[in-house]
């Protein structure tokens, strides 16, 4: 399992309109991808960041993120860009214990 992590940076007074995009685009696009098994999207209180945490089975799509988010680039013309790029082979998590009532 790779787990994948992604910080966007927003421009807040667009940031609705970005995650709107976001999630009508490249939401879909992820879940296309080979391998992809989840993700979590996780907006700043203050709108200027988002971190997506992608769940891959393998790491064969992560140079096909890596070439659509463009990480460290900064056009200031976009609403968005990608910061930062990270791909984890194994985070070593226990799995979350159920509760028996």
């Amino acid at each position: 399992m790779t787990t994948l992590l992604a910080t966007l940076v927003l421009v807040p007074d667009r940031s609705d309109e970005v995650l709107t995009r976001l999630r009508s685009e490249v939401a879909p696009w992820l879940r296309r991808l080979p391998g992809f098994v989840t993700s979590r999207w996780l907006l700043a209180a203050d709108h200027d960041r988002c971190t997506v945490v992608v769940e891959l089975a393998d790491a064969a799509a992560v140079p096909d993120l890596e070439a659509a988010l463009e990480p460290g680039s900064h056009d200031t013309v976009r609403s968005w860009w990608c910061e930062r790029l990270e791909a984890v082979e194994d985070l070593g998590l226990a799995a979350r214990p159920s509760i028996t009532l």
